[in-house]
């Protein structure tokens, strides 16, 4: 997947981007050997179903909301973006065979940090699951080649 390169002149208060993703059951089972988080509540249908109100296993909430990463260094701004600060609420679980799709909006820029602010949200269905805030310095840097 090519990484956007806006530059810090380029992005505008208002500008959006988003890309989709499918959420697996390996997706989640990774998550969990890469976090150490193997909750039964996201390894085990019959725990959740019996256990909690969930039907079913859930997807960890920092798997969808890492996903923001995702959105930050290959979509807004791209490549040049880097994570300074980040915050969530989820809002709602996300299973196994959902499709997400993760949205970003530049909603206010400063010039002095060159820092810009995202509006972030992860849906599933068209319902809000993960909905937070991103602050990213955008670096005057251009791709190196390989």
């Amino acid at each position: 997947m090519p990484s956007a390169s806006f530059t810090y002149d380029e992005l505008t208060v208002g500008l959006t981007r988003s890309f989709r993703r499918s959420i697996t059951e390996e997706d989640i089972d990774d998550f969990g050997r890469l976090s150490g988080d193997v909750s039964p509540l996201h390894t085990s249908d019959a725990y959740a179903s019996a256990q909690t109100q969930y039907p079913r296993r859930l997807a960890h909430g920092m798997h969808l909301a890492s996903l923001v990463s995702c959105l930050v260094g290959m979509h807004l701004p791209g490549f040049r973006g880097v994570c300074l600060s980040l915050s969530f609420d989820f809002v709602q679980p996300v299973y196994a065979g959902q499709e997400v799709e993760v949205t970003g909006e530049v909603v206010s820029k400063q010039a002095p940090t060159r820092t810009i602010v995202l509006r972030t949200c992860v849906l599933a269905g068209g319902a809000v699951c993960v909905k937070g805030r991103a602050i990213v310095r955008v670096l005057d840097s251009d791709p190196v080649p390989e």
